[in-house]
């Protein structure tokens, strides 16, 4: 006797279920004749007939009605076996990888750690940090489960809980024209010469560069890809940066000045993920709304 491919059963079963081979093709994305020289090829590795068919309908045999019944038990036990082996595969305790931007949630990231690791003793995380070149700190591809971000990303899905805002500064040479000003407006930092992150997908770039308040484009003369090499060059004189005010706290150095941007909103800083890793960050998203209300409350 012939081999009896699965595909065979389930053709035939479509069949045998939908009394229509159109209707049938349809359920399972081929094509009529496929599904028909399918039938056909099963019937002749069984030695029996399996569908009476005619011009207008299709209808199944005493053979074909008992061979519906063992193969669909057939189909459900082989169903039930694979999963059965790919939960014995899997571990028990996912490792749950957390990515987070370069420069973001400074303060926030040590101490969600801290209260994740305390609330879950025998969790596995692991962390990794991703430059300006990837804003989405491994999100777009797929290589975290979740990521510490500021936004804009441009991933439409994702689920976020947003964990702080920040003032927006103007990173500049400390002997610069306007590093003696308490404060500054967008329109006195346009016109400057301007540090950007490396091109990448979605409007995080542009966000940084302040492209929604210009006219034409922003006069980018360098790219860094972390902040160690932004404040160098901002240092050596080649231009400014804008950055959040959490960055100038932490990455202050010799030569460089940060002065806040009194007309601009806000940047946030969020912890992102994809829906279906839900489950896998769920506790996590819970600790970084308590850790977030405790550092609004200080």
């Amino acid at each position: 006797m012939q081999n009896v491919t699965l595909r065979q059963l389930e053709a035939f079963l479509a069949v045998a279920e939908e009394r229509h081979f159109g209707r049938a093709a349809e359920r399972l994305s081929v094509s009529a004749p496929w599904m028909s020289h399918t039938v056909r090829d099963l019937e002749r590795a069984l030695h029996v007939t399996l569908l009476s068919r005619t011009t207008r309908n299709v209808e199944v045999t005493p053979a074909g009605r008992v061979f519906a019944g063992l193969a669909s038990q057939v189909l459900t036990e082989l169903e039930s076996a694979i999963k059965t082996v790919r939960s014995m595969g899997t571990t028990p305790q996912q490792t749950l990888k957390l990515g987070y931007t370069i420069g973001a949630g400074l303060e926030i990231v040590p101490k969600l750690l801290r209260t994740y690791r305390e609330r879950q003793p025998s969790a596995a995380i692991e962390t990794e940090e991703f430059d300006f070149t990837d804003p989405s700190a491994g999100l777009r591809d797929n290589l975290v489960n979740a990521a510490v971000v500021r936004p804009p990303l441009g991933l439409a899905g994702l689920v976020s809980v947003e964990l702080a805002t920040e003032r927006l500064v103007a990173c500049l040479p400390e002997d610069h024209p306007l590093a003696a000003q308490d404060s500054l407006g967008v329109a006195d930092v346009l016109p400057e010469p301007i540090i950007a992150a490396p091109a990448s997908p979605g409007p995080w770039r542009d966000y940084w560069i302040l492209t929604d308040y210009r006219s034409g484009p922003a006069p980018v003369v360098a790219e860094a890809p972390t902040l160690d090499a932004e404040t160098h060059l901002v240092s050596t004189g080649v231009g400014l940066s804008i950055t959040s005010e959490a960055v100038g706290q932490w990455y202050k150095r010799p030569g460089v000045t940060f002065v806040p941007i009194r007309d601009l909103p806000p940047c946030s800083v969020a912890l992102a993920w994809w829906p279906q890793d839900t489950g896998l960050v769920a506790e996590l998203a819970a600790v970084a709304n308590e850790v977030r209300a405790r550092i609004a409350q200080t």
